[in-house]
């Protein structure tokens, strides 16, 4: 990890109080209400209802644009398998969890990144991602990252 500025530590120092919540084993990240209907002139229309997400993961929304906004979501890093980098998908690219236990902390900022994308295009990304373990997996490697940091 090349060198960070105070911001950028302070920024991922924020994040990082967020972990130990999220891994909770009782932690749940979104709950969805139940789907109604509305009777819309004589036709009964479902209304696809949204997460409420866990006050945490509205903190996690607000905080990691601070850690990972100077990474463009579909740029390819040097650091990526492949010189295309990240393929574009409007619903937010996805990782298999075993891409973190080697990923840099700029390939984590460009996850953290398509997450927001993701949840714009599709409400639930994020408890999706929350619910398959990698969020967690992101955010203990830039724990990791942060830790060789200071150490």
């Amino acid at each position: 990890m090349s060198q960070l500025t105070e911001a950028e530590l302070a920024a991922i120092d924020a994040l990082l109080e967020l972990l130990p919540t999220f891994e909770d084993p009782a932690f749940v990240p979104g709950t969805w209400p139940d789907r109604s209907y509305v009777d819309q002139q004589g036709v009964r229309c479902q209304s696809m209802p949204y997460p409420d997400y866990h006050p945490a993961v509205e903190e996690f929304r607000h905080r990691y644009p601070a850690m990972a906004g100077s990474v463009h979501p579909y740029h390819a890093l040097p650091e990526d398998e492949s010189p295309g980098g990240v393929p574009f998908n409007v619903l937010g690219t996805s990782y298999p969890i075993e891409y973190f236990e080697t990923a840099t902390l700029n390939q984590v900022r460009r996850y953290f990144m398509l997450l927001g994308r993701g949840e714009r295009f599709c409400d639930g990304h994020i408890d999706g991602e929350f619910r398959s373990g990698k969020i967690v997996a992101a955010l203990r490697r830039v724990a990791f990252l942060r830790a060789e940091q200071s150490g």
